[in-house]
């Protein structure tokens, strides 16, 4: 298996309508590096990790096409000039072996961290979940990423059943677990990240308290006493039906992936059900959240 990779050298092209237009192609990773040789992975909470040269790269799924990326850049930015972009073929084994030696423990909240395989949480009394890359989002390093697992650090979720939907990796049902949740349920329509969510499940001795489906083999009388779901905000709005159906009367709901510009239009749209709130913003993205009416 490949995947196709394309780096693109922004100059002073907005890196978040970058970055968006290539997560509506599909994108399944995203990294940030100075085009001038001194690459970030984790920036801390709250930074900017950009520079004057900064470059972008995205991981597709190898039958992407290089040309439909690139008039989706095109429309996205125009009538700004696309700027140059540099495709490439990844083996499967030489992505993950880059992510790996790239990932550091992470601390969420108090005492929850996330810890690639092979290195030693620092906190003696962390709630520690072990994550690979897999093939998606969620080893906490992207900040939609980071604001729903600094959102799940602060609830109370003992006892609780969790949605997670749109899981990739599986990170935050994972990370619901940790913190005390009695079930949680992750969904996807991707069956890459089905797959990743399931390894991880096991690397953390939770399968039997992690649900893994197919989102249209969700169970459809079931309903959660949290919903997290990182996505993008068009996808979001369109699940709002979905979301209302399998939220409790007093479910606390999150919902990332999500520019400050499109806020309002999401709000609006779950308005009838939960009165969301702007609660935090890092790196360009913010995270709404609410209690269900």
């Amino acid at each position: 298996m490949h995947w196709l990779q394309v780096q693109i050298d922004l100059g002073t092209l907005p890196a978040d309508t970058i970055e968006q237009s290539l997560l509506e192609m599909g994108a399944l990773a995203i990294q940030y590096s100075d085009a001038a040789d001194n690459p970030i992975f984790e920036p801390a909470p709250g930074t900017n990790p950009l520079w004057i040269t900064t470059q972008i790269s995205a991981l597709f799924d190898g039958s992407t096409s290089e040309i439909a990326i690139q008039l989706n850049v095109a429309k996205t930015i125009a009538p700004t000039p696309i700027p140059d972009m540099h495709f490439a073929i990844i083996e499967d084994e030489n992505w993950v072996a880059n992510w790996r030696g790239k990932l550091a423990p992470m601390q969420f909240g108090q005492h929850l961290w996330i810890c690639p395989p092979g290195n030693v949480c620092p906190d003696d009394e962390g709630q520690v979940v072990t994550m690979e890359p897999g093939l998606g989002f969620g080893t906490g390093a992207h900040a939609t990423t980071r604001l729903c697992l600094e959102w799940l650090s602060r609830q109370q979720l003992r006892n609780k059943t969790v949605l997670d939907f749109g899981c990739g990796s599986g990170v935050l049902g994972i990370a619901s677990l940790a913190l005390g949740a009695r079930q949680a349920t992750a969904v996807d329509i991707d069956e890459n990240a089905l797959r990743a969510t399931r390894e991880n499940s096991i690397r953390n001795n939770c399968l039997g308290q992690l649900q893994v489906l197919p989102a249209d083999r969700l169970d459809q009388v079931e309903k959660f006493d949290v919903v997290v779901a990182n996505i993008l905000s068009n996808t979001l709005i369109e699940l709002e039906p979905d979301l209302r159906h399998y939220s409790h009367c007093g479910a606390s709901i999150a919902l990332s992936g999500i520019l400050p510009s499109q806020a309002d239009e999401v709000i609006s749209a779950y308005e009838e059900w939960v009165e969301l709130n702007n609660s935090a913003q890092q790196d360009d993205w913010v995270i709404l959240t609410g209690t269900v009416n």
